[in-house]
């Protein structure tokens, strides 16, 4: 039996566009969030559950996404 961690987050497929929705607003107010959030999310990120399973250099790419995205 496979280990499954029941505190990541997990939604069906109708609600993607709700979740892609939440992450842009995060981008959109990532500078304003204090450090320790900015910390909890990336951990978050890195541990979500996702359709992709694997993605390659996924901390690095989550880093830079929100340098290219600096904010409103």
């Amino acid at each position: 039996m496979a280990f499954v961690d029941e505190k990541v987050f997990k939604y069906p497929a109708e609600d993607e566009c709700l979740v892609r929705r939440l992450g842009s607003a995060v981008i959109a107010v990532w500078p304003e969030l204090p450090e320790e959030i900015r910390g909890r999310i990336m951990s978050e990120a890195r541990a979500a559950w996702d359709r992709e399973y694997h993605v390659p250099r996924l901390p690095d790419r989550l880093e830079s996404i929100m340098r290219r995205y600096p904010g409103r």
